[in-house]
């Protein structure tokens, strides 16, 4: 009987250990779960790494690339590899912005990278904005490009066309070329039109008074540069030096009518 008693005590500790034994593993691999949260699965689907160094590869380092050419540091194509090229890039562009020279793309050079490329599309933008003045320039060229065709037409009384034209007559027709609508009178355009200016541009028309007989603004020009103008005089439409006594004596004022 005692062999009995000791034999069934073996048994149930036997038991009990073969089922720790089976549940050890279980048990184990909870609580490892829950002890490392940076597990493969949970890196999966963390944010994107807030450094890019040599080795790199994906869009996050394409992004890079593409900033840093923007910005004339990288030259080669837009791969996604963080190799040589693209690590000497980095460092350039540290250097020059004043960074810790280490070819490491941190939170700082990001924020650099980024800041420059805002100020490169609000200059873009700013660039656009300013585009008309180009169209302006091209005006300006075209009313002294149709001036100096007309000369030699002859001088004509109240004529407004190639085949004779007065001083007046001569501003009004080269400007109905490019779109611009004057009055008649060199009187009323120096009231009444466009913008006056301080000191005559090329394309800007230059205003005399007291030529004739007559109030206000009686005679004008084209201003070409170098005290130089297109006026159609009594000789006809012809290029006169404003510098002389005659044109300064008289000399009243400058619009601009683009």
């Amino acid at each position: 009987m005692a062999k009995s008693s000791q034999s069934m005590r073996k048994y149930v500790v036997s038991s009990a250990l073969i089922t720790s034994l089976a549940l050890t593993p279980v048990l184990a691999e909870n609580v490892s779960a829950k002890a490392d949260p940076g597990s493969s699965e949970s890196s999966s689907s963390s944010e994107p790494s807030q450094i890019l160094h040599s080795g790199d590869r994906g869009s996050e380092v394409e992004s890079v690339q593409d900033e840093l050419k923007t910005q004339g540091y990288y030259t080669a194509n837009i791969d996604g590899i963080y190799g040589p090229i693209t690590e000497d890039a980095v460092e350039s562009f540290q250097s020059e912005e004043g960074l810790a020279v280490d070819g490491i793309v941190g939170p700082e050079t990001k924020s650099a990278l980024s800041t420059l490329s805002e100020n490169s599309i609000e200059e873009d933008q700013e660039a656009d904005i300013e585009e008309p003045s180009k169209d302006e320039s091209t005006s300006q060229s075209d009313v002294v490009s149709i001036a100096e065709d007309l000369i030699g037409t002859p001088y004509v009384w109240g004529g407004t066309t190639p085949e004779g034209m007065d001083s007046s007559g001569f501003i009004l027709h080269v400007f109905e070329q490019v779109g611009v609508d004057l009055h008649r009178k060199e009187s009323d355009m120096w009231l009444n039109d466009g913008v006056q200016v301080d000191s005559p541009e090329v394309g800007d028309v230059v205003f005399f008074e007291g030529t004739y007989n007559t109030e206000g603004a009686s005679h004008s020009g084209i201003y070409i540069g170098d005290n130089q103008m297109i006026h159609s005089g009594s000789n006809g439409v012809e290029v006169a030096d404003m510098s002389i006594d005659y044109w300064q004596d008289h000399y009243l004022g400058v619009k601009s009518f683009q």
